[in-house]
């Protein structure tokens, strides 16, 4: 009886076998085929760009083909600036704050007025000398041209520095519009380097699941062997199922940031290694202190402050307009004539306006004081920010050191005990710890490979010199 089990089952785990062999052959058929073909896409599942990285399906149709959009991180960046809808917002603040000095200049602007009045009395009364309360109709027009108005000038530089203010902060959105694109776009990148270890996993566990079940046919090897080589097969397809499912997920993220559309196969084109040489510390410090559009912006909240506090102070200051004004009655009274003008000039002196002002005064004062501890504040976030982006990139670069070696010696120890499992003189516990012990370290590797890319651009953002080129290329249309 243990005999008939033994046999059957060696004859499932056979064509098991035979099974993934064929399903492996399938699949490297259709990544050999994808880049003259774009994408496939296999019962509805997933289609494979020409990197050979699965991406989500965008029909339902077996055997349909579909377009791969090439995309680099330049091509990217230029989408992001033409279709961010962040970029527009700013866009459209910088219009809305380039308008506030020309809003303090009408301050001092001629204002025309005019009116139209009609009146009908129960009686008419008529005295000797004429009309004295009779229907009338009247029409006046009234010119009032503002000659003297302290609260221009602070107003004008007010405006003026919240313009240079709102440019300021659309090339800090832009920056960091930017930097997001980069953080999707090498998630995206580092899923599929994760796609291709949890590939060649299932690969190394097909391979000692056969060697596995051949030393069992041939009687030297235990039921357990086979079962363990099983069980890492299973392990190693869920984790690529699973790491399959995270990179639909980044491609649409970053097909979402583009404005492309979901579902939609990207051919990701790796970019160019940024520069290594880390400068010191102190010299990144001082470049932030320089280019950061937030530290400067928050160093004009000082001054817009300071000009609001003027401004209010010059509300005690008198205003001196001139007035003309022409009227048309009909009939013409004693005491009114038709087409009649005057002129003059008025002194307007605010002496008391229930203690509004001196409570402005108050409040400006604090909102200066409070914009410059927040400049400070700022200040210290940035050094803390600096800091940390450089000591995260020397971290990953050493790391990625070890890394290699680790990969490599890994690599090394498991090509050994596979051929000491097939001589008898190591276990299969052996070859499965060092099989994941290699997974482990090559999905390691592939992650903070990407991750240090990134970390090398956002110590470029926390000095304020990402992307410097596009960032002032950049108009307003």
């Amino acid at each position: 009886m243990k005999q008939i089990m033994k046999s059957c089952f060696s004859t499932y785990l056979h064509w098991r076998i035979r099974l993934l062999r064929c399903a492996g052959l399938v699949r490297a058929l259709v990544w050999a085929l994808a880049p003259a073909f774009g994408a496939v896409n296999l019962h509805g599942g997933s289609t494979t760009s020409p990197a050979g990285v699965e991406q989500p399906s965008a029909s339902v149709a077996t055997n349909a083909t579909v377009l791969v959009e090439t995309l680099s991180l330049e091509h990217a960046y230029d989408r992001a600036l033409a279709t961010d809808q962040n970029i527009r917002i700013a866009y459209e603040e910088v219009r809305q704050a380039r308008l506030l000095p020309w809003s303090a200049l009408t301050r001092l602007g001629p204002r025309l007025t005019g009116t139209a009045n009609y009146n009908k009395p129960k009686d008419n009364i008529i005295s000797p000398f004429g009309p004295i309360v009779t229907e009338t109709k009247s029409a006046a027009i009234t010119v009032e041209q503002p000659l003297i108005d302290l609260t221009v000038f602070p107003s004008y530089r007010y405006g003026k520095l919240s313009a240079h203010a709102a440019r300021l902060a659309q090339r800090y959105t832009v920056r960091n519009v930017l930097f997001g694109v980069t953080q999707a776009y090498y998630n995206t990148l580092k899923q599929q380097q994760i796609f291709a270890v949890d590939r060649q996993a299932l690969d190394l566990a097909n391979q000692q699941l056969t060697l596995a079940q051949q030393r069992f046919d041939a009687g030297v090897a235990t039921r357990t062997d086979v079962l363990r080589a099983r069980v890492s097969v299973e392990q190693a397809q869920r984790a690529l199922t699973e790491d399959e499912d995270s990179l639909r997920l980044a491609c649409n993220l970053l097909s979402s940031i583009l404005n492309i559309g979901p579902d939609r196969p990207l051919q990701l084109i790796e970019p160019a290694s940024c520069a290594t040489n880390l400068p010191p510390v102190e010299t990144l410090l001082a470049t932030a202190d320089q280019q950061r559009e937030d530290l400067q912006v928050s160093q004009l909240a000082i001054q817009q402050s300071i000009q609001q506090h003027r401004q209010v102070a010059a509300q005690y200051a008198p205003r001196v307009v001139a007035q003309w004004s022409n009227e048309w009655i009909t009939p013409e009274t004693f005491s009114q004539h038709n087409d009649f003008w005057t002129a003059g000039v008025a002194i307007q002196m605010p002496f008391f306006e229930g203690g509004q002002r001196e409570l402005d005064l108050h409040r400006t004062d604090y909102q200066t004081r409070q914009a410059s501890l927040e400049t400070e504040n700022l200040g210290k976030s940035i050094e803390i920010q600096v800091r940390e982006a450089w000591l995260r990139v020397h971290t990953l670069a050493r790391t990625l050191e070890t890394l290699r070696a680790e990969v490599a010696a890994d690599e090394e120890n498991y090509r050994d005990l596979q051929n000491e499992y097939r001589a008898g003189s190591a276990t299969s516990l052996d070859v499965s710890t060092v099989l994941t012990e290699l997974n482990t370290a090559r999905t390691k590797l592939a992650t903070q490979t990407e991750d240090y890319q990134v970390a090398l651009r956002n110590l470029e953002v926390v000095t304020g010199v990402f992307q410097q080129a596009r960032v002032e290329k950049l108009h307003i249309p």
